[in-house]
């Protein structure tokens, strides 16, 4: 779990990172890096849901399953990237951040992050 500990670090490191968290399709959290105030196996329950949405929205347009998910919200963003069929990453930035580095950064890393948990 260490090299999954120094990824997961890499991407909080990010300007605007305040959370990182990996989880199961079933949304139990596996892992969650970020500080305090966030009741992580409550978002990580809802992030399943984000994601099974997102694919069936492409998948209906003719367009394939969702890989990476960008969610505006009021105070900030959150990122969903399907590293696996059976794990799920979800990063949360403040509103202020900017994020195609992060974008960039998950797209090229995906396997590799896959392969640590």
């Amino acid at each position: 779990m260490p090299q999954l500990e120094t990824a997961l670090a890499s991407l909080a490191a990010h300007p605007g990172v305040e959370h990182v968290l990996v989880l199961g399709r079933d949304g139990l959290l596996i892992t969650h890096t970020g500080g305090p105030g966030l009741d992580a196996e409550t978002v990580s329950a809802m992030v399943p849901g984000i994601a099974g949405a997102a694919s069936a929205l492409g998948r209906a347009a003719g367009q394939g399953d969702a890989s990476t998910i960008v969610v505006r919200l009021d105070d900030g963003v959150a990122l969903v990237s399907v590293l696996s069929a059976e794990v799920l990453l979800a990063v949360l930035l403040r509103g202020d951040a900017g994020f195609a580095p992060l974008l960039r950064e998950l797209s090229q890393r995906r396997g590799e992050l896959a392969g640590l948990v």
